[in-house]
C-alpha cells in the first residue's frame, strides 16, 4: 500500500526460472502456454506439501511478473504484454 492506503501492484524484474525453482511468492506466466500461476506464501512454506507440481520431460519455464500473487487479471495481462509474454488467461 502507498501512503494514501491505496493498494499498489509493482512489477518485479521479469525473473525467468524453472517452475521447480520458484522460491518467492508472486504472479508467474508459464512460458509455453501463457497461463497465469499464482504462488502465495503458503505454497512455499517448508512445512507444507507443495500445492502444485508440474511433471514434464522438459523443464517448465515461468516468468515472474509481480511480487503480488493476487494482482487483478487486467494488471497481470498488462504486465505480461509489457514483457512480451504470451497471455492465455
Amino acid at each position: 500500500m502507498n501512503m494514501t492506503g491505496e493498494m499498489v501492484h509493482t512489477a518485479a524484474v521479469c525473473e525467468h526460472v524453472e517452475f521447480s525453482a520458484i522460491n518467492s511468492p508472486g504472479a508467474y506466466i508459464e512460458d509455453c502456454n501463457g497461463s497465469l500461476l499464482r504462488v502465495p506464501d503458503e505454497a512455499l512454506a517448508s512445512d507444507h506439501t507443495p500445492l502444485m507440481e508440474i511433471v514434464s520431460k522438459t523443464p517448465c519455464m515461468v516468468t515472474k511478473i509481480s511480487d503480488d500473487p493476487w494482482l487483478v487479471i487486467s494488471k497481470a495481462r498488462q504486465l505480461a504484454a509489457d514483457a512480451d509474454l504470451q497471455v492465455n488467461f
